[in-house]
């Protein structure tokens, strides 16, 4: 593709940045819509991402922003203003420009919904289900449950804090049973064991090497396991709950949908999903 003056530059905002494969979904977009645009990776450590928003304010040729793991939450505090979807979650993954002013707003929650009801065949509405992780990806798939009509709700983080503040944040402002528990806690067990979705929101998989975020043995052979990772394809956690028996689903679908949601928001037309899927399976392959 040519690069001229007149191209409109989209970036992803990360750290680590290298393993996303959104910079060759959204390219493909760009090219199948007919867009001179150009999307890349832009790595950034949390101290330079309030310098790195704000150059976007003076970029005549902006065209839209994503941002991933360890700076969605952060980047909800430096937006000019937030979607209802973001300001619920208090998170944010996508950014347009609005008459020089930056919007965030957040796709993930949908776009996690759609692939859990298209492609995991999970219909929510009075189920229970559990969320590893505490953070924006895990606030995301907490808030677009509970608009699907989720019954209950376990949250299970590193440290218990951040799941009983999460908990606390559901019961409180979504009228939704919830408890948050450290991954160590006695209780974890029997509280698992009665869910019928496992969503792992947490980065732990990224690494090939990387083990289960959790002891597989907790997994009951009823329960769909979610993992938001789409690289590898196979985590450990999607591995030993196939042995378990249980029916597995990874990321490839919510990154395609969300991605889908982001490129709509920045310009305005329907997204190529065919081309966009086809993409990220030949990247994949």
């Amino acid at each position: 593709m040519r690069v001229g003056g007149g191209t409109r530059l989209f970036v992803i905002f990360g750290d680590p940045v290298e393993h996303s494969l959104s910079p060759v979904m959204q390219n493909a977009a760009l090219q199948a819509a007919g867009i001179d645009g150009l999307y890349v990776p832009w790595r950034v450590r949390a101290p330079g991402l309030s310098t790195a928003l704000n150059s976007l304010r003076w970029m005549e040729n902006f065209g839209g922003a994503n941002v991933t793991l360890p700076h969605k939450e952060q980047a909800a505090s430096l937006v000019d203003e937030l979607s209802p979807e973001a300001a619920s979650v208090g998170a944010v993954n996508t950014i347009v420009s609005r008459d020089g002013r930056l919007l965030g707003a957040n796709t993930d929650g949908q776009g996690f919904l759609r692939s859990l009801q298209e492609e995991g065949d999970f219909v929510p509405r009075g189920r229970r289900a559990a969320i590893l992780g505490a953070g924006g990806a895990a606030r995301a798939v907490v808030w677009s449950l509970v608009e699907a009509g989720i019954a209950e709700l376990l949250i299970l983080n590193r440290t218990s804090e951040r799941a009983e503040s999460l908990a606390d944040l559901v019961s409180r402002r979504m009228g939704v049973w919830a408890l948050g528990l450290g991954l160590g806690d006695p209780r974890t067990p029997g509280q698992l064991a009665t869910c019928a979705l496992l969503v792992n929101a947490t980065p732990v998989g990224l690494h090939p090497s990387d083990p289960s975020p959790i002891e597989p043995a907790l997994l009951g052979p009823q329960c769909l396991v979610h993992d938001l990772i789409y690289r590898p394809r196979e985590t450990a956690l999607l591995r030993e709950a196939k042995r378990r028996g249980c029916k597995v689903l990874g990321g490839l679908g919510m990154l395609l949908y969300q991605g889908a949601l982001a490129f709509e928001l920045w310009t305005g037309r329907k997204p190529p999903e065919q081309a966009m899927r086809t993409a990220l399976l030949q990247a994949l392959a």
